[in-house]
């Protein structure tokens, strides 16, 4: 059977010696430029040509392929141009830097912020050619945007993701993605995502965290301990629903199940033919997030406005052509149910009302009988599938087994930025995973906390319930405790302690200003804020007790010779040599010749060595290696920097009041 390439050829006028063919004019201009999507490509134009003419397969190949070139980036090179292309794009800028600090050195009335604006403007017109767009804050300073814009990991992070939804979007256009082909995301995207995974692992266990007590941990270890860990998610989601639950049984509201979806145009493919929409505007799927979300927003101030209140969660997954979709467990007063179902319908149903199918598809509710299940129960299919596919259901809803699904439905959510679990109206869950980190073992530290800061007994009472709740896994109770579903965050009596991280040992000391500041301050010049504890009632209790130190693992290996017994790990394996302490070395009778490898062994060789390079392994080191020598260029170019000079108030006399 020939390839789709190879049937692409039978398409289009011949060519002659002096002008190419139509088929050769493909093979250059889309085939050998995006060999990763080639395949692809041939065969989404094999079907639109057959259907429409050799014009308008060409017309569609030229359309798909421009969401493959971002200004001078094409999005199907690999990982390791890309990095490339990262470094030059910062070492730009930073060159351009320099170059308008030179200009404008001569300049008396030229200060560092007309340089920081010049240069600001320069890197911004970069991105903006390589369609990326900063979705910077108003209120960030313009020296914190150039320092990410200089930042080769900046760039790294940003091309990743464009290029991932690019080449996503392409394979939805091409008739990549539906329940016939790569359900819920491509085989492609699936394959990078995979090749993600694994450098964000090799990471992991690459740097290890050590405490003040001398305890040593790799990132991989420590993640698996936490919410990383999709089985310890996935048990925390359980819990917090189950308990909901319990304590909306005992307010007596009644429990609600809506699905809310896109309108027609959202969807690249039918539902059942799998054959191309005609309604399809070329949407992404982050674009229909957009839209439901911008849907509930209006339906919540709708709501608010009539003082109906809920709460409950929400779930977002993928129809099978990667068009996300809401499942939302709700929980209201009984008398508000019938409001607020119409309120949601009418506003489901505002836009394109008529198109078939959306009376029946766009809004669907479904009321929660405690006599047939549990609420807990009817969601638990919708929280497994969206995690890693682990119990409660064998196969989606389309006959997939969830080992193969699950991977592909987190790959969707990773590669469009989709946040796929939200609990709407409930407590703040930091505030419940800060007080369980203050279990038994930590007493003796809470009571020192307690006798050096002397809240009051009140609230060393609600401290105690509320640490009783949370270490026994009682949501409902903890729920009661901050004052009950739909209360205000401000009205909560507990919320996260967040300050600004004060600077280690010297770490705030300017060589170039010779001030030393006091809070410290992150990559891109902004002071760090981090989490210490939880403020209960207005009084500070500290929960974190560890302080950690980042650094590369120690590894011994068989080069590392002050190890001992480094070739085996034992005193009989230390290094040994034919020289002793009796007799000298007889190179007579020992020729120290290296010994000649043989074809076979010399490729041998070459191959694991090439397969080494390519490793997950070293890559990350590579990666950390590069991060530390670039972090060394920034303090030694502090250090060289000439001290500024001495401002004009430095003559003046110093005024002391009589």
């Amino acid at each position: 059977m020939t390839n789709a390439i190879e049937q692409s050829r039978a398409f289009g006028a011949p060519g002659n010696a002096k002008t190419p063919g139509c088929a050769e004019w493909r093979q250059t201009r889309f085939f050998d430029r995006f060999p990763l999507l080639a395949e692809d490509l041939a065969s989404g134009f094999v079907l639109r040509a057959k259907s429409d003419g050799n014009a308008a397969g060409n017309r569609w190949l030229a359309d798909v392929t421009r969401q493959l070139i971002a200004g001078p980036w094409n999005v199907t090179h690999d990982d390791e141009a890309l990095v490339e292309h990262a470094k030059a794009q910062a070492r730009a800028i930073e060159k351009r830097q320099s170059e308008i600090g030179a200009q404008l050195r001569d300049d008396p009335t030229a200060t560092e912020a007309d340089v920081v604006r010049q240069t600001l403007w320069f890197a911004l017109k970069r991105a903006e050619e390589h369609h990326i767009r900063p979705d910077f804050p108003r209120r960030m300073p313009k020296s914190s945007q150039l320092a990410r814009l200089s930042c080769s990991l900046w760039w790294r992070r940003n091309l990743r993701r464009l290029s991932s939804r690019r080449i996503e979007q392409v394979q939805r256009d091409i008739g990549r993605v539906h329940r016939r082909a790569g359900i819920y995301c491509s085989s492609v995207t699936v394959k990078r995502r995979s090749e993600q995974k694994a450098r964000n692992n090799a990471l992991l266990e690459a740097v290890e965290a050590i405490n003040q007590h001398g305890q040593a941990y790799t990132l991989a270890e420590l993640s698996e301990l936490g919410l990383a860990n999709p089985d310890h998610r996935r048990a925390e989601l359980m819990l917090r629903i189950r308990d909901t639950e319990a304590e909306a049984r005992r307010l007596g509201h009644a429990g609600l199940f809506y699905t809310l979806t896109c309108p027609s145009r959202f969807h690249p493919v039918r539902s059942k033919s799998c054959s191309r929409n005609p309604a399809y505007d070329g949407a992404t799927p982050r674009d229909a997030q957009g839209y439901i979300t911008a849907l509930w927003a209006r339906i919540r101030a709708q709501l608010a406005r009539e003082e109906l209140g809920m709460y409950g969660l929400r779930v977002v997954e993928p129809h099978h052509d990667g068009t996300p979709h809401w499942h939302m467990l709700i929980w209201a007063d009984a008398d508000n149910v019938e409001r607020i179902n119409e309120i949601m319908r009418d506003y489901a149903l505002a836009d394109s009302p008529d198109e078939p199918g959306a009376q029946r598809n766009r809004l669907k509710v479904v009321a929660i009988d405690p006599a047939k299940g549990s609420a807990a129960g009817y969601v638990a299919k919708y929280i497994s599938k969206n995690i890693n596919g682990q119990q409660y259901m064998a196969a989606d809803q389309y006959g997939h087994a969830m080992e193969s699904s699950a991977p592909r439905i987190e790959a969707w959510a990773a590669v469009w930025g989709i946040r796929q679990f939200q609990f709407v109206g409930l407590p703040s869950v930091t505030v419940w995973r800060e007080v369980r980190r203050i279990t038994e073992q930590q007493a003796q530290q809470l009571a020192a906390w307690e006798e050096a800061t002397r809240p009051g007994q009140r609230v060393r009472e609600f401290v105690r319930k509320l640490r009783t709740a949370c270490n026994a896994g009682a949501w409902d109770q903890f729920l009661r405790l901050m004052g009950g579903p739909m209360t205000p965050r401000n009205m909560q009596p507990a919320k996260p302690w967040n300050v600004h991280k004060c600077n280690s040992e010297g770490e705030g000391f300017s060589r170039v200003t010779g001030e030393e500041t006091v809070i410290a301050k992150g990559r891109y010049g902004e002071q760090m804020q981090v989490t210490f504890g939880v403020l209960i009632k207005g009084a500070e209790y500290l929960t974190r007790f560890y302080s950690w130190e980042m650094r590369r693992k120690t590894r011994a290996g068989a080069y590392d010779f002050s190890q001992k017994g480094s070739y085996g790990g034992s005193e009989a394996s230390d290094p040994w040599t034919c020289v002793n302490n009796c007799t000298g070395p007889d190179f007579e009778a020992r020729q120290l010749t290296p010994k000649r490898l043989s074809p076979q062994e010399e490729a041998l060789q070459a191959k694991r060595y090439q397969e080494w390079q390519a490793s997950t392994e070293y890559r990350a080191e590579i990666e950390l290696a590069q991060q530390e020598h670039e972090e060394v260029q920034i303090a030694l170019a502090e250090l060289n920097q000439p001290a500024p000079p001495p401002s004009a108030w430095a003559s003046m006399p110093e005024y002391h009041p009589i």
